[in-house]
């Protein structure tokens, strides 16, 4: 149960690395000031919901019979360091929403595991379950492209400059492009990873972002996805142009690399504008 006595506006949260998450997170509810919502979020009337239960992959179990997916989130994982934290975070999470009323936003059509891939709102609250979740540090955004994904990211890059939950185990600590030998331990899980392109490289089938010399780490583009890069305004020159944030799951086989697959797993942490790119600019 959440306590009350914590409710404090955002702003005035001072985070403490011991403190209780299930309060940061009762802070964040209490008092956050709501972002608009970005251009990809889908204007869809709300409707009202019971919430009967939460599963480990935070997959939520409604009254009418629907399973609800938050398409941002990835599924906790435990660590050595937090070897319960898929216990704790479903807990901590049912604590928030098992046996509440709370207002549905479907983002689109179930997926073949019968999800239905939405946003949950709490009353009286903007900001959306799952922008709680990343903003409190209980969970990190998938790989995978979601709807809404600008209030996604800004709510955990928060978290994770304040070094909250999750953000403050080892096992989820960014990676630096340069140092492959970091990489180790993280074969085969999401992860995120800061560096620059040192060169770009090109076969018939793929395009190669390399951050270091032979045996660094190195990011690949199918050719089949290239299309989606260039009309996100991606362009050798602005790849080049400053420092970048990647998500994927890393693979040491052939590596340390990451395959990425829609313009979202790119983040440029100095943001030089994607639509600046020119015509003359090579592409990929």
């Amino acid at each position: 149960m959440f306590l009350e006595k914590h409710f404090a506006r955002r702003k005035a949260v001072k985070f403490a690395p011991m403190r209780s998450l299930i309060v940061v997170l009762t802070c964040l509810i209490a008092g956050s000031a709501s972002p608009a919502a970005g251009a990809a979020c889908p204007d869809v009337k709300r409707e009202r919901v019971e919430v009967v239960s939460v599963g480990d992959r935070l997959d939520i179990l409604l009254a009418d019979g629907r399973l609800i997916a938050f398409p941002a989130l990835e599924p906790p994982r435990a660590s050595p360091a937090e070897p319960e934290r898929v216990r704790t975070t479903t807990a901590q999470v049912q604590a928030l929403l098992q046996g509440k009323i709370v207002f549905l936003q479907p983002l689109g059509a179930a997926d073949r595991w019968g999800r239905v891939p939405a946003r949950l709102f709490l009353p009286d609250q903007d900001e959306p379950v799952d922008e709680l979740l990343l903003g409190a540090g209980l969970a990190m955004r998938g790989a995978g492209a979601a709807p809404c994904e600008d209030d996604a990211r800004a709510a955990e890059n928060a978290a994770r400059d304040a070094a909250l939950g999750l953000w403050a185990d080892p096992a989820f600590a960014v990676l630096a492009a340069d140092r492959p030998q970091d990489f180790a331990g993280r074969d085969g899980v999401l992860a995120v990873v800061e560096g620059r392109i040192a060169s770009i490289g090109r076969t018939p089938p793929r395009t190669y972002l390399n951050f270091g010399a032979w045996g660094g780490f190195h990011a690949s583009i199918a050719k089949r996805n290239w299309p989606a890069f260039e009309r996100a305004g991606f362009s050798e020159a602005n790849l080049r142009a400053g420092k970048l944030r990647l998500r994927g799951i890393v693979d040491l086989e052939r590596g340390p690399h990451m395959e990425l697959f829609h313009p979202e797993q790119i983040e440029f942490m100095d943001e030089p504008p994607r639509d600046a790119a020119k015509a003359s600019d090579r592409k990929f």
